[in-house]
């Protein structure tokens, strides 16, 4: 049996600084990760308003990022806050993997 050693979930209120960190420097592509990592975090947690807040600020970020060549839209990163990033991370992938949050209620 092999002894593998689990990492655990950084708290939602650790990914929440590091999203604030990110926004602060101006890394958009980082800051979008981590509010998809929030939104999905918060979804999982029952906290969908503030999940939803953090899909809208995904959403605009990967908006704004550059998605002309497969090298813009690969993700850098296998996850982010314990949450396993798609492998293509672009406003259509946000769009689908958070539609919940993203339609009006």
């Amino acid at each position: 049996m092999v002894d593998e050693e689990v990492t655990p979930r950084p708290s939602i209120s650790e990914v929440r600084q590091q999203y604030e960190d990110e926004r602060f420097f101006q890394d958009d592509r980082a800051a979008a990760q981590y509010a998809y990592a929030l939104a999905v975090r918060l979804r999982e947690a029952g906290e969908v308003d503030e999940a939803r807040r953090y899909a809208r600020e995904c959403l605009q970020l990967a908006e704004s990022l550059p998605a002309n060549t497969l090298d813009d839209v690969v993700s850098d990163r296998q996850s982010i806050g314990g949450v396993p990033l798609p492998e293509h991370f672009h406003d259509g992938v946000v769009r689908t993997r958070l539609a919940d949050l993203l339609t009006a209620t």
